[in-house]
């Protein structure tokens, strides 16, 4: 029999896949399965339905209780607003000093809004 293994980060989330075959240390895995056969061979490509990650970056499935289950996409949201923020674009930044620029100018001219 092939024993198919999952490691995880602190919060369940799966980060990896991989079999008995393969796998020369066991420890920080969980035991996820057992059985023959491709899907069980080369693990990390076939046992789960989708990629481990999405496209987005946040992980697809967790492991509870011994479990493999896709997370939620409340899961997945949470996960993705801990992600840091992206730098402001161009156009975002251009923005920023306009109105900065029209500020200190309506201060200069007395206007009040």
């Amino acid at each position: 029999m092939i024993e198919v293994f999952a490691r995880t980060d602190e919060r369940g989330r799966v980060l990896e896949i991989a079999s008995s075959i393969f796998l020369t240390d066991s420890a920080g895995w969980e035991q996820i399965g057992e059985g023959e056969g491709d899907r069980y061979a080369h693990a990390q490509g076939n046992f789960l339905e989708k990629p481990l990650t999405g496209e987005d970056g946040t992980h697809s499935y967790l492991l509870e209780d011994g479990e493999i289950r896709e997370a939620t996409e409340e899961e997945r949201a949470e996960e993705r607003a801990s992600f840091p923020g992206q730098p402001p674009s161009r156009e975002e930044k251009l923005e920023e000093k306009l109105a900065a620029l029209q500020s200190q100018l309506d201060a200069l001219l007395g206007v009040r809004e």
